[in-house]
């Protein structure tokens, strides 16, 4: 999935939301609360915008950090790289391995986990060159070592 494409969930839940109602009581006395609606509106569009904003960003971040691990000319490039062996694969990353790095690499760290905290999609299946990109640098690196 593609920009784009993630551009039109996006608008295609913003418009689900918008017709949201909240409705309140039971049998003939329901009705719907616009008070509580609108609430529920806000609430639901600061959760879709924030999720788009960070998932976009995110992948963003994975791309810049999946480049400079493909580079592997920085002294941090094992660390980058057993960041996005974690986010890949879900499995646990030592907290150490975010300090030390140069201030862009740290920040993207952190926009690719706020990305992993709010995203809807797996981020590695959508950044460009997807899992077989990942792959492929994560064999490089598991063949100097």
């Amino acid at each position: 999935m593609g920009k784009a494409e993630r551009d039109r969930r996006h608008q295609g839940n913003l418009e689900r939301i918008n017709h949201v109602q909240l409705v309140v009581g039971r049998g003939d006395r329901m009705r719907v609360d616009h008070e509580g609606t609108l609430l529920e509106r806000a609430r639901m569009l600061c959760e879709e915008i924030s999720s788009h904003d960070a998932t976009e960003l995110g992948l963003a971040a994975l791309d810049r950090l999946l480049r400079r691990a493909e580079e592997g000319q920085l002294r941090q490039a094992r660390d980058i790289v057993e960041f996005i062996a974690a986010v890949w694969s879900n499995k646990p990353l030592p907290l150490h391995t975010l300090r030390g790095l140069d201030p862009e690499a740290g920040d993207d760290m952190l926009a690719v986990l706020d990305a992993f905290r709010h995203a809807r999609l797996h981020l590695v299946e959508h950044v460009e060159g997807g899992p077989q990109r990942v792959q492929r640098m994560l064999a490089r690196w598991k063949a100097r070592a």
